[in-house]
């Protein structure tokens, strides 16, 4: 035979043999998902049957036949045709406040006053503290939607201290206890972004607006190090629950921080934090917190324990639209006396930007009404333009009214919206009184901000929202309630397409944490963080979204909730 028909014939049994040898050695996989309808948030290879893990992270991705082919597992878990998504994220929640809010009062969803005075009786009668906390009223829902007075708190409350949040988290309403203990009086003034609701005789009438509230600070007793802790572990446990493998959590302290690192190395943490700390004790006087020193001057922590990362710090530029504290260009259209509060200047804003750039952090900015938002739209570009680095990332936490000149900002300068829906749907019967029926089309503006090319980070503010995230894409891409009301959606054409929505609590919301390079999409490489569903949330008549629950919630390969 001739030489060079030998070397074609090696040529050929070498292609036969690595063919054979391909097919027949398999990766080991530490649990392989098989059968599943598997929707990745990836733009190369969108949808999916099958995941291959080893220990933490994925190693392959693609139809059952090929993961079976490719890799061999003692762990075959057979989806059975579910539905699995990356792991959920929420992009903007307060989990302490989750945690204090599942122990206390909850007061969501009620119509009057007086139910609320009901609910603080039956609480005084059962328990032997001194104070009863509460949150989630909201007087837009009841017939009388004035704010409430201390005296109908005060006929029920006995001696105890009573101090009820408004949903919102802008607004309390207390007894006459909590304001004679606090020294609030007809003498004592608003302090700066604040307001002490008052009477026709100038007396406070037991509700106190955003700064205000820092008044009653002093007298509240401080939680202990357990308390902490077990507030943390009741919220992660609720939220991993509803499919939640990561939250960005807003505005923390050193105690929770301290909380966070103990839990982590007791091994009891559930899901990834994303903490952006709380800067300021007092932010007329931009007096530093404790928080602040201890942790700014050493710069971010990343990942630590496989859960916490601490590398943004949380600002406020104004209040609620609720309670009437968002920061607005023009009057409100129900209180034309009224524009809103602001709580840090535009210079201010600027000072702080420019030193947690020097430090390695992440700026996010709470701005609701339209003025709060160009003051920080505004703040961001005079740093960003100075700024030679990558982008920082800056975000506006809820973009809730923005004018229309403000909408390619965000694009234009890299700013991300971090925006929550069912803040729209939870508004939207009270809204347009708020804002009237021109400002109100530049409200809760997602699909003009998406057409602008810019991606949405989503999240739902709890415990100002429930923290199921399908509620959130529910709303995204319905701007519907839970009744489906308004069959069209609420001022319909800002709504999003379900593929958005998904990604808003997945891949965008990783990528304003900087993670879109391991986590927010399934992915070969990437971390083993995926939600099991019940439904196909994708494909499902619109109503039946909202009957679809977690069946697993997956992080790092691990379960670490089951249904």
């Amino acid at each position: 035979m001739k030489p060079r028909y030998l070397l074609v014939l090696a040529i050929v049994l070498t292609f036969i043999f690595f063919k054979y040898f391909m097919h027949t050695v398999q990766e080991y996989a530490t649990t392989v998902y098989i059968n599943g309808k598997i929707y990745t948030c990836s733009d190369q290879q969108p949808t999916a049957e099958a995941i291959a893990v080893s220990g933490s992270k994925i190693i392959g991705v693609g139809s059952t036949e090929y993961i079976l082919a490719h890799f061999k597992s003692q762990d075959t878990f057979n989806l059975q045709g579910k539905t699995v998504v990356p792991g959920l994220i929420d992009a903007h929640a307060h989990i302490l406040g989750l945690g204090n809010a599942l122990q206390n009062l909850n007061l969501v969803g009620t119509t009057s006053a007086e139910q609320i005075a009901e609910m603080v009786q039956k609480k005084v009668s059962e328990t032997e503290s001194d104070w009863i906390f509460g949150r989630g009223w909201d007087q837009n829902d009841w017939s009388d939607k004035d704010f409430p007075s201390h005296d109908i708190l005060d006929k029920v409350s006995g001696n105890k201290f009573v101090i009820l949040t408004r949903v919102d988290g802008h607004a309390v309403w207390v007894n006459k206890k909590v304001l004679e203990t606090a020294g609030i009086t007809f003498a004592t003034p608003d302090p700066e972004g604040g307001l002490i609701v008052r009477d026709g005789s100038v007396n406070p009438t037991g509700i106190l607006i955003d700064n205000a509230t820092s008044l009653i600070d002093k007298i509240i007793p401080q939680k202990t190090e357990k308390e902490i802790e077990e507030s943390i572990l009741l919220a992660a446990n609720e939220c991993v629950k509803y499919g939640l493998t990561e939250v960005h959590d807003m505005g923390v302290d050193l105690k929770t921080i301290k909380a966070y690192f103990n839990l982590i190395r007791e091994n009891k943490l559930p899901l990834r934090i994303y903490a952006a700390i709380e800067p300021f004790d007092d932010y007329i006087r931009m007096q530093r917190s404790a928080t602040w020193n201890a942790i700014i001057p050493r710069g971010p922590v990343v990942n630590f324990g496989d859960r916490l990362t601490i590398r943004a710090i949380k600002l406020y530029v104004d209040g609620a639209l609720g309670s009437r504290g968002a920061a607005l260009v023009e009057p409100y259209s129900d209180d034309k006396q009224n524009r809103g509060l602001t709580m840090m200047s535009e210079d201010s804003i600027e000072t702080v930007c420019r030193e947690a750039l020097k430090h390695g952090f992440q700026v996010c900015t709470h701005a609701i009404g339209d003025r709060g938002n160009h003051i920080v739209l505004d703040a961001y570009e005079k740093v960003l333009k100075d700024w030679k680095g990558v982008s920082p990332r800056f975000r506006v936490e809820h973009v809730q009214v923005l004018e229309p000149n403000d909408i390619p900002r965000f694009r234009e300068l890299k700013v991300i919206p971090s925006m929550q829906p069912t803040h729209a749907t939870s508004d939207m019967y009270w809204a347009e009184d708020r804002l009237g029926s021109e400002r109100v089309k530049y409200a809760y503006a997602w699909r003009s901000i998406l057409n602008t090319k810019m991606l949405i980070a989503g999240g739902s503010d709890f415990p100002v929202e429930s923290p199921n995230p399908l509620l959130g894409f529910f709303a995204a891409c319905t701007r519907a309630d839970k009744n489906n009301y308004p069959e069209s959606g609420w001022y319909g054409s800002q709504k999003m397409s379900r593929e958005e929505a998904l990604k808003a609590f997945t891949f965008w919301a990783a990528d304003a944490a900087f993670e879109e390079d391991w986590k927010g999409t399934i992915e070969e490489g990437k971390v083993a963080d995926f939600t099991i569903l019940s439904k196909d949330i994708m494909q499902v008549p619109q109503k039946e979204i909202l009957d679809t629950v977690v069946e697993f919630t997956i992080v790092g390969g691990k379960i670490v909730y089951q249904k």
